[in-house]
């Protein structure tokens, strides 16, 4: 109980300071004057006839305190003498001076310096399971904001060394947006209720401020400071990279980015700080603490910080993630170029709302169980080329098992696969393996939530000679992360096209001459079949280049086209995303003009896909967006469906979403590695499973006819079980209408067209 009133107190005082002190002085005044009452009126002396020591001392405070109160000394002048009037005088006057003015001075003074000592952040906050954020960066409003999707109270901290009251502002302003927009969809969804229903659910369903927070300003690297906001105790710790947008001006910023990019000694030095004070004895254990990488020095060093510390300390202590920006946003990005649907797709299953990804431990007596089961099932086929190909074989079989069993009985999360984790006791140096299996559902209860599962068998026709279609990208721009996407495409080639012999992909890259010469015009990449060099005032330049690109075909498969407009971030705050405005008005008008000029084409097949840092600048882009005729509008079956809309990808938002998710369980960091890495050419089997975007029409040899979600997700399974394992997590219709499967999935029927887009997990 006192440990909550402290760490209760010890908040309000930090965010409201001024009020806190009001109600103190005034708890203490009335306090004071029931104290004061009472022993007056047990002291109080009756039928007195002459004045005592004590009755004296009384009358010299009262008259110090009020002039007035000199009438119970001296009643007449005349009778009690000049001597006694000056002396009086004389006691009023110092007294006000050196004793009422003295203390009230002090008091007002000792106030200021509290409320000032406060606000600047130099008072300790007795708080624990909390969320401290050092350093701030233009993903960190986002990482606050998706706390909101939690559905529990979340506490953030917020340290960092100048821009209080902006960064303050941010956040309320981000909060207010997201809460508004939020509840605002929940009205719309509930208008078919009646008044009173309607009023009720929103009542129980709507978004709330289950967040508090509180930003202050100071050293990142003070043991003191850092030990005020109580960082020993909190449950995730995240070391942002600083942005150089805000702190420097124009002139300096090419040579700070270059700065930058060599490394992040400031990184460094933060993060040795940190894991020295969540790795002592009192610190609370499983603290995570979550660094922002985006060059190789820096991750060099932050792998022989981790390696030091599971020397020296149990590792529990120290559980360090340390997050490559640019290669996951790299790999994002060139995804999406390739399956634009994935973006859809992926801004829920990122994130805490609507259909999410969720890690279980898989307890080891269960595990087992399978895996005996499996090696039984394998005891009579012909045995892997080795022992590891062999035990391979084995976990990928016991985690379909896994699965089969799981979807029997439950329907409202959908399993995906398992992954280990090895954990290293720095004391002993016994190493102990932790599995972990991964799931779709709209939050952890729904996984563990048993029901009977009454499905119908579905009869379903899978093509087995699928093949990824064709992929034809032009990259207009550049972004500090240009050579993670390309190191993302590659990858994709590697597992698709390894030979290169069937020339899957196909890039053009439009730039400007210094970053193509930078680049070495991309001549290491095979599937860049060209480089043009334009800024963004060569509008001839980038029209001509798209208009041909998109006419143009090595060979008789021409494939849907592509267009990842990228942002350069290494810009100042004030001409962020400005280039891509830019070109998505050359390319939007390209596209008006073609459907211009023949009626009959199809917008479906260019596909734009945005790259934002300032979400600001969302509705700008989305308004713009050209709206491609679909006759998904007509489509009942997208009463199931959220239209997501354009493809705008806020680049920051996906960063932010997984770093909030690992700061709530480290586990899932692994499998959003394991989904944006493409297996190696040269694999003999497919350990890594991706989220790919498949064209019902070409993965089906006949569509399936309508059906449950339970039915698919199963019906599917099944069939591709002895194949590539496919797990279906939901579907995209053309106009950017979403369903991801969440909730009961025997609540509502799933009709494919021939150009729905299927969201699947699988290993190829």
């Amino acid at each position: 109980m006192i440990r909550r009133f402290q760490e209760w107190y010890s908040i309000q005082r930090a965010k409201h300071p001024t009020r806190m002190l009001v109600f103190g002085i005034a708890v203490f005044n009335l306090v004071f004057f029931l104290i004061a009452a009472v022993v007056i009126k047990s002291l109080a002396l009756r039928g007195t006839e002459s004045m005592g020591f004590f009755e004296a001392l009384y009358y010299t405070l009262t008259m110090i305190l009020d002039a007035g109160c000199i009438s119970y000394v001296i009643e007449d002048i005349g009778t009690s003498g000049v001597t006694v009037a000056l002396v009086c005088i004389a006691v009023v006057i110092i007294g006000m001076i050196t004793f009422t003015g003295a203390i009230i001075g002090t008091m007002t003074n000792a106030f200021s310096e509290s409320i000032e000592r406060t606000q600047t952040g130099s008072d300790k906050l007795y708080i624990s399971g909390h969320l401290v954020i050092l350093n701030w960066n233009s993903r960190a409003s986002e990482i606050i904001n998706d706390l909101l999707y939690c559905g529990e109270k979340k506490r953030v901290i917020v340290l960092t060394d100048s821009r209080k009251e902006e960064i303050e502002k941010e956040i309320r302003d981000r909060i207010s947006e997201t809460i508004a927009r939020e509840n605002a969809l929940l009205r719309q969804r509930l208008s078919g209720y009646g008044t009173l229903k309607r009023h009720l659910l929103y009542r129980k369903n709507r978004m709330r401020r289950q967040l508090y927070f509180l930003v202050r300003e100071g050293d990142v690297f003070s043991t003191k400071q850092l030990r005020d906001i109580s960082i020993e105790r909190a449950n995730a710790v995240m070391i942002l990279g600083a942005d150089i947008n805000n702190s420097v001006c124009r002139f300096q910023q090419k040579a700070r980015a270059e700065e930058q990019s060599r490394g992040n000694a400031q990184t460094v030095k933060t993060l040795m700080q940190v894991s020295e004070l969540t790795g002592a004895d009192d610190s609370a254990d499983g603290q995570k603490i979550i660094v922002e990488i985006s060059d190789d020095w820096t991750a060099e060093l932050v792998r022989r910080i981790v390696r030091n510390k599971k020397r020296q300390q149990d590792n529990d202590k120290n559980n360090i993630v340390s997050v490559r920006v640019n290669q996951i946003l790299g790999q994002l990005l060139s995804q999406f170029s390739l399956m634009p649907e994935l973006n859809l797709a992926y801004q829920d299953l990122f994130s805490n709302k609507g259909a999410t990804f969720q890690a279980v431990e898989w307890s080891e007596e269960n595990r087992l169980s399978f895996l005996r089961q499996a090696e039984a099932q394998l005891r009579d086929t012909e045995p892997a080329a080795s022992a590891e190909q062999q035990q391979l074989r084995t976990e990928l079989l016991a985690e379909q098992l896994y699965i089969d069993t799981y979807l029997e009985a439950h329907r409202r999360a959908i399993p995906l696969g398992s992954m280990a984790h090895t954990v290293t006791d720095g004391q002993t140096g016994q190493t102990k393996t932790q599995h972990y299996f991964y799931f779709s559902a709209g939050s952890e209860a729904d996984i563990f939530t048993a029901e009977s599962v009454s499905c119908r068998p579905v009869s379903l026709k899978i093509n087995r000679n699928y093949w990824i279609d064709k992929k034809r990208v032009i990259i207009l721009g550049h972004n500090t992360g240009t050579e993670e996407i390309m190191r993302g495409f590659a990858a994709f080639c590697g597992e698709w096209d390894p030979d290169g012999s069937r020339k899957i992909l196909e890039i053009v890259v439009i730039d400007d001459k210094e970053h193509l010469e930078q680049a070495g015009n991309y001549q290491q990449y095979p599937f860049v079949i060209g480089t043009r060099a334009a800024t963004i005032y060569d509008r001839d330049i980038i029209c001509q280049t798209i208009d041909w690109f998109m006419d143009f075909a090595e060979d008789e498969e021409r494939g849907d086209v592509s267009i990842l407009i990228l942002s350069d971030d290494s810009v100042p705050n004030e001409d962020m995303d400005a280039n891509v405005l830019a070109n998505l008005v050359y390319v939007q008008d390209i596209i008006a003009e073609k459907k211009q000029a023949d009626p009959d084409f199809d917008t479906e097949s260019i596909d734009v896909i945005v790259e934002l840092i300032n979400p600001k600048h969302h509705d700008i882009v989305s308004s713009y967006s050209a709206v491609k005729d679909s006759a998904a509008a007509d489509d009942p079956a997208k009463k199931y469906c959220v239209q997501n809309g354009s493809n705008v990808v806020i680049s920051n938002r996906y960063i932010s979403k997984m770093v909030t998710q690992i700061g709530e369980k480290k586990a899932i960091y692994d499998f959003y590695t394991d989904i944006l890495t493409y297996d190696e050419p040269d694999a003999a089997i497919f350990r890594s499973k991706e989220v790919y975007a498949k064209k019902a029409s070409a993965f089906f040899a006949e569509l399936p006819p309508e059906c449950t979600e339970a039915e698919l997700i199963r019906a599917v399974r099944e069939a591709t079980k002895d194949w590539h394992p496919t797990v279906v997590l939901g579907y995209v219709k053309p106009g950017g209408f979403v369903r991801l499967f969440c909730g009961d999935q025997e609540a509502q029927t799933v009709k494919l067209g021939p150009n729905d887009k299927l969201i699947v997990f699988t290993d190829h």
